[in-house]
């Protein structure tokens, strides 16, 4: 029996009744869902209860790396059998998470033998908490994503020019929904770029369906798949969502932070559930490299 995404009724009353007055404005802290502030513990236990649970982040944003750490402490308390996908490595980096996990590499051994630097770049200081929860729990870590070198290929030659067993094995992406597709178009016409926009359409599509297709495997057996990945990718349950709701993972929700800068979040809310987040003051390690 697939787990439901909902709570039962009596604590949905409870968990989504209207906030006070007194309430009105949000603050750091507050997690916000159907319109109402959702106690912490009511979140978790919802995102506890699927199948698969994606985290938003900006790749950049030290707090929303501490977010997602707090997160999957808050998961991995309800949870035994969870295992945390990164978009940030490809899946030729998988036996070097399987080796960190098992305690077998150093810090530099991890980040030079994934090629940390060439694949992702953004800076590892920001990450290493996360892949030592993982290790100090024993929680698989699984590399969600694909060589550019392969997306690249299946974005100028399309999935079917490319075999099976070369990509994989992933399926081809469903097509975006009419509001992703424009979203996506948005963003393309911000950074101008020599491909044209059907191509650029394509490697998105195979960056998602790729990270989906890895998280519902990962899923399988009844295990909690919790994917990090950016914003873009799963905001307004698009993306990733999408492509593994055609995959038949339904249950699934999508959390991410949001800065508490104004009272309200807008309506509809970008995520399932959404982190009322205060900015965090730039680690000595970002200002050391001129981060803002």
């Amino acid at each position: 029996m697939r787990r439901s995404r909902l709570l039962p009724l009596g604590l949905m009353l409870t968990a989504f009744a209207a906030p006070s007055p007194a309430d009105d404005c949000l603050t750091p802290g507050d997690w916000w869902q159907h319109e109402a502030v959702t106690p912490a513990s009511r979140v978790m236990a919802q995102a506890a209860a699927q199948d698969v649970v994606l985290i938003g982040e900006h790749h950049d944003q030290i707090a929303h790396h501490r977010f997602e750490l707090a997160t999957l402490a808050g998961l991995a308390a309800h949870r035994d059998d969870m295992v945390i996908g990164l978009e940030m490595l490809p899946r030729s980096a998988q036996p070097v998470l399987d080796a960190w996990v098992a305690g077998k590499l150093s810090e530099a051994a991890l980040l030079r033998q994934s090629r940390w630097d060439e694949v992702w770049g953004f800076e590892a200081a920001m990450y290493l908490p996360i892949f030592h929860f993982a290790r100090m729990n024993r929680l698989p870590l699984i590399a969600l994503n694909i060589a550019p070198e392969l997306r690249r290929r299946l974005a100028d030659d399309g999935f079917d020019a490319v075999p099976a067993a070369e990509r994989h094995d992933i399926a081809p992406p469903a097509a975006p929904t009419p509001a992703y597709r424009q979203r996506l178009r948005r963003v393309y016409d911000a950074h101008p770029l020599e491909q044209p926009f059907a191509t650029f359409l394509r490697a998105q599509l195979a960056w998602d369906a790729a990270m989906a297709d890895a998280l519902a495997r990962a899923s399988a057996g009844g295990r909690l798949a919790v994917g990090l990945m950016g914003t873009g990718h799963m905001q307004y349950n698009d993306g990733v969502a999408h492509q593994l709701a055609e995959r038949s993972v339904q249950a699934q929700m999508t959390l991410m932070p949001l800065p508490a800068a104004t009272c309200r979040p807008n309506t509809p809310a970008p995520a399932d559930a959404v982190y009322l987040l205060e900015a965090a003051p730039a680690p000595d390690f970002m200002e050391r490299l001129g981060v803002d």
